[in-house]
Parts: structure tokens; sequence; C-alpha cells
């Protein structure tokens, strides 16, 4: 024959605390039971514990995807201290600066940024800037051209691929940040255009913020990704217009006049 424990018995002092943690109080067939119960800060610890494990096998799922040294020394090396100030950039640098020393703020309203210009400019040295400020800061990032990352995709059709696009949509989605850059530069097709609204709708829908690049008008931007996504990207996003030149050939004709003389 069983005996229940009584609520003296499984009353004890918890060793890491110290506090007195008294046991549950059920009624069964009009029976009074004790079980036992654990400490508030062993659940806690547990909990804690099991959101860490968690949050590193994301970090790991999303690093092994896109694993932001596959960017190469050009971008690793974009920072807002090594940026080059310009005539037209200024308010595009004090936006993004901004936006990434208040990336919490931003992100819990799901906030973000989409950047316009003529190729050249700075625009993704900005994006990449924002992307190595919050690395540092623990954030997971994804900083992809948006043809590459399309190819990336396409390549998860193909037999024998180990990853699936739904892993890889996955991904884009579960992010700190999402930067898309070059937007506009993809090859106009339906399945493109469908596959660009699905990621920024992901973004938007769960108020994930996003970042954005382009070299294309406005008008130009939406004849190439479709309606719908302009609609998402210019409720998400700060659209910010950098009106500097093309550093690119500023320094391309700087060097010609040099081999010239």
């Amino acid at each position: 024959m069983t005996t229940s424990s009584s609520a003296e018995e499984l009353t004890y002092t918890c060793p890491d605390c110290g506090n007195v943690v008294k046991p549950y109080v059920i009624s069964v067939l009009g029976e009074t039971r004790y079980i036992k119960r654990k400490c508030d800060c062993v659940l806690e610890r547990v909990a804690k514990e099991a959101a860490e494990r968690m949050e590193i096998e994301r970090r790991e799922r999303i690093n092994r995807l896109f694993n932001l040294a596959e960017l190469g020394p050009r971008f690793s090396e974009c920072t807002f201290e090594s940026w080059i100030p310009r005539r037209g950039a200024e308010r595009c640098f004090e936006l993004a600066k901004e936006y990434a020393d208040n990336f919490d703020e931003h992100a819990r309203r799901g906030d973000g940024l989409l950047l316009m210009g003529e190729p050249g400019n700075g625009k993704t040295h900005l994006a990449a800037a924002i992307v190595n400020h919050l690395v540092l800061r623990g954030k997971t990032c994804v900083f992809r051209s948006v043809p590459a990352l399309l190819k990336r995709l396409q390549e998860t059709y193909r037999e024998g691929s180990r990853v699936t696009e739904s892993e890889v949509l996955a991904v884009l989605q579960d992010a700190d940040l999402l930067v898309l850059d070059d937007m506009g530069a993809e090859k106009v097709t339906e399945w493109a255009e469908s596959t660009l609204y699905f990621i920024v709708d992901e973004r938007y829908r769960w108020k994930k913020p996003l970042v954005v690049t382009t070299n294309c008008k406005l008008e130009v931007l939406e004849e190439r990704i479709g309606t719908r996504t302009i609609d998402r990207l210019l409720e998400m996003c700060v659209l910010i217009e950098n009106r500097a030149s093309s550093y690119r050939r500023e320094r391309a004709k700087a060097r010609l006049g040099v081999r010239r003389a």
C-alpha cells in the first residue's frame, strides 16, 4: 500500500538560491495530493539554457548557408570609419549610421532602409558597414546581391543538392537583418519577381528589418520587381537617395590622368 507524501515532506530549501519551495496542491477525486515542485530559479535556468541552445542552432544554420566570410575582404573592410565623405552622400551616411547605432529599436518596429543612387557611389559600402557594425554586436546578418541570391535558390532545384529551397528561405526570414544588394540587376522573369515578393513579404509580415540597395530609379525598379514588392518596400523602408557621383568612375579618371601624365 502506497501513501502520498505530506506537504511538509515535499517542502525544501533550494540549494541554489535559498528559497523555500512548497509543493503543488491538487485535488484528485476529492483527495488532496501534493506534488514536489522545482524551484523557480531552476526552471528559469533550464529555460535560459534551452533558449541559448536554440540561438546557437539558429546562428549555425544561418552561417552554414550564408557565411559572411564569403563576402571577401572588400566588403569586410567596409565600415563607417573607413567611409570617405562625399558631397551628396551626407544624409545617406547619417541615416545608415543612425540605423546601425539604434538597430534594436528599428528592429522592434520592423524598420528598413532602401538606398538608391547611381552605381559606384557608396550604397553597398554603407549597407556592408551596417552589417559589420551589427555582427560585432552579436547580430546575425545575411548580405547578398539579389542576382547571387536568386542563383543560390535555383541551385537548390538541382538533383543532389544538399540544401532545399525551404531551408534557404527560412534562413532569409530568420536572420536579424537581411541585406539585398543591387536589387533590380537580376534578370526579369516571373519566377524572380514572385520569389523576391515572397522574401520581402515574409520579412514584412514578421516585422523583420530589411536593407535594400539599388541603382534603379523607383519607376524602373517597379518594372523589374513588380508593384506588390515595391509597395511592401515603401511601407517598411525609409527611402534614401544617395546623390553622390560614382566614386569608382572618379578613381578610374584619376588613374587615367596619372598614366597620361
